[in-house]
């Protein structure tokens, strides 16, 4: 089972374009009649529209956008970190085998990197300057049109949360690296799904009673929780000194226990964290300490599944002692969240290949 490969059809999230109508001086224009009547000119039954003003241009751009955002019961900080998310979840996938993006052209077009705001999609903007200098922007988004889009991506995502369950089930042990990686991946894009459906749902109220069968993120990460608390980690670290080696072992087991693993700091479990590290002073420089990692992940065969090896160099003005707590520090700082974190993680995502 852990050679086979899986077909995500994945959609990208789009990020919005804010196309300014008209690139002629704004005071020259009449005053639209969404600036006295907004419901007139944008109905609520066709649109989820927000007026603002401001005595620049910038200022009334985030007040609209602010005023969007609260629409849809977010802020801009919430959409905009959400749609972070969502495109750090296509760069994982986009490296991997039997993957397409059959909707990312249709939507690349719609990116715009200078945005106010992210994560919504299909937004239309008019920016109108009065004679007494007042700027009043228009931010609105067509009810059936954007629905429709949202709708598509949550069907695409939902077919595609729905496979990696379906793999994840299969497998014959249910204690392995290989169904944690595809729960784990399943929760992140339910995260952003329940995002988009709780937009779609602003959109088009009638879509709360057609919800994604996968059951929300929260049953997903149910499921990735009781896979983690199958497997169990062992952490074996050797170094010269012991209080370094108990700093050491914490500091992995820390980011093990994070990720939902039971530890055992003695060195024996499902799967076994062998690590090393050594700190040595460096000639040209008193004050520096170079420290080496490395460390392996082996199953219960006793392969190596996980490889991870960093070296660095850490100085203290006037203190050789202080520079080599420092490196030791460093070497702490990459099992928990640095570098080991990083590309520990991202070989978990490799096995979804």
């Amino acid at each position: 089972m852990k050679n086979k490969k899986i077909k995500i059809v994945f959609t990208v999230v789009v990020f919005l374009v804010f196309g300014y109508a008209g690139s002629s001086p704004l005071a020259a224009q009449a005053t639209p009649g969404w600036v006295n009547d907004l419901e007139k000119a944008f109905p609520t039954k066709d649109w989820v529209a927000v007026s603002a003003q401001g005595t620049s241009q910038p200022q009334a751009e985030n007040a609209a956008m602010n005023a969007l955002a609260r629409a849809f019961k977010t802020d801009v900080a919430s959409l905009t970190q959400a749609s972070q998310k969502f495109s750090q979840i296509v760069n994982d996938a986009a490296g991997k085998k039997n993957v397409s993006f059959d909707e990312s052209k249709n939507f690349s077009q719609d990116i715009n990197t200078s945005t106010n705001v992210k994560g919504l999609i299909g937004v239309q903007i008019d920016v109108f300057r009065a004679k007494d200098k007042t700027v009043y922007v228009n931010a609105r988004m067509n009810r059936s049109e954007c629905g429709n889009r949202y709708s598509g991506m949550i069907k695409e995502n939902t077919a595609i949360i729905n496979r990696l369950l379906a793999d994840a089930a299969a497998f014959p042990q249910q204690d392995s690296f290989d169904i944690y990686s595809r729960l784990s991946f399943a929760y992140s894009i339910a995260l952003v799904t329940d995002n988009f459906q709780n937009i779609l749902e602003v959109l088009d109220p009638s879509a709360v009673n057609r919800k994604p069968g996968y059951g929300g993120a929260n049953a997903i990460k149910t499921k990735m929780l009781e896979c983690a608390s199958r497997i169990t980690i062992g952490v074996a670290v050797t170094t010269e000194q012991a209080a370094d080696k108990s700093l050491l072992t914490r500091a992995a087991g820390s980011f093990f226990r994070d990720l939902g693993f039971k530890i055992n700091e003695q060195g024996t479990g499902t799967y076994v964290l062998r690590a090393n590290a050594r700190f040595e002073g460096v000639a040209q420089n008193v004050n520096s300490c170079r420290y080496y990692l490395d460390a392996a992940m082996e199953d219960r065969n006793k392969t190596a599944v996980f490889t991870f090896t960093e070296d660095d160099r850490k100085a203290h003005p006037d203190n050789a002692s202080e520079a080599r707590r420092l490196a030791v520090r460093a070497a702490e700082a990459s099992l928990k969240e640095g570098k080991f974190a990083q590309e520990f993680d991202s070989w978990l995502n490799s096995l979804l290949d």
